[in-house]
């Protein structure tokens, strides 16, 4: 945008406009018609932004500066047209509400329904503790679900879903449920309460599949921790490519201490070797990583899933769930 020597004194009159910027007497002052001061002058972050405007809609004009301010002249047969475009640009602006970058982003209030939700969940895992009888058959639930590496590379893949919601015992059972809340309140704050659960629901599922792929046969476990260390990386992916815009400190600080969570949370045992679960627990952890950062970076963009899709999300992870008891049920049922 040119700037250009100082102008001479001139009037706008209704037969034309006379010469303010000799010896180019077409130039016409917009300032003072733009402050609503014959006297004022504008500062430079102001008088730029109108020459912004300008410059978009194709208007030529010129910036001068006048003393400790700064003045905008246009053509003085396109002073009317500049005046218009610069009162409906700053218009609009005042009708704005621009974002705070510095704003923390709003999140739901997830620890009630994530609890009262863990509440139902609980249950179902005390009523999986034992057997139950159907038309007069005990129903051993732990041979149908239990995690077998062997069994599921011979193709019963759905023991690395039935695995989740058995536990050995009422204390393994509400250690997990007590994680599990914890964390599941951390992630649905960020994701929604449905789409929070599908993620901890598909990390497990894919952390006891990696954990049979890797380690081959012989491997027997079950239990939720797996579910439960994928909160933990889904809570850290999301937050490392979430909301926070840039690369900044706040986010790596997050995913270090999700880390530090980790190592300090590496316990839990495996059911038949009372072994610490390391592999399931690295890779649910791994896979919720995976996970949370895919979500992140799209939530970023697209914003949080609505209710519709939220309900969406938490019926996927439910159905997943009754689909792979079916399937075991059915595998069992002839047998048993």
């Amino acid at each position: 945008m040119p700037v250009e020597p100082s102008p001479q004194n001139g009037e706008r009159g209704n037969a034309g406009r006379k010469s303010r910027f000799w010896p180019r007497p077409s130039l016409y002052d917009l300032t003072p018609e733009l402050l609503g001061d014959p006297d004022a002058t504008a500062t430079e972050i102001r008088v730029r932004d109108w020459a912004y405007v300008l410059t978009a809609r194709g208007v030529p004009h010129v910036l001068r500066r006048d003393g400790s301010g700064w003045r905008l002249f246009v053509p003085g047969r396109r002073a009317d047209e500049a005046l218009e475009e610069i009162a409906a640009y700053t218009a609009e602006r005042e009708n704005r509400v621009l974002p705070d970058p510095q704003a923390a982003p709003r999140r739901p209030a997830a620890t009630l329904p994530v609890l009262a939700v863990m509440g139902v969940v609980a249950g179902i895992w005390g009523f999986l503790l034992g057997e139950a009888v159907w038309q007069g058959r005990r129903i051993p639930w732990r041979e149908i679900g239990a995690g077998d590496s062997a069994a599921m590379l011979a193709g019963q893949w759905w023991r690395a879903a039935t695995a989740l919601w058995l536990h050995a015992d009422p204390a393994h059972l509400f250690g997990n449920a007590a994680c599990a809340a914890l964390f599941l309140s951390l992630l649905c704050r960020e994701t929604g309460l449905g789409l929070g659960f599908a993620l901890t629901v598909a990390a497990g599922i894919g952390g006891n599949v990696c954990k049979a792929l890797v380690q081959g046969p012989g491997m027997h476990f079950l239990g939720a921790s797996t579910a439960v260390f994928g909160a933990l990386g889904a809570l850290g992916g999301v937050r490392l490519s979430g909301f926070q815009a840039g690369l900044s400190a706040r986010r790596f600080l997050a995913a270090g201490a999700v880390l530090m969570l980790l190592a300090m949370l590496g316990a839990g045992s495996e059911e038949t070797t009372g072994q610490v679960d390391l592999a399931g627990h690295f890779f649910g952890f791994l896979c919720g990583t995976a996970l949370g950062l895919a979500v992140g970076w799209r939530l970023c963009r697209a914003g949080r899933p609505g209710r519709a899709a939220q309900a969406a999300f938490a019926v996927l992870a439910g159905g997943a769930s009754l689909v792979a008891w079916a399937l075991g049920v059915g595998w069992w049922w002839p047998r048993g």
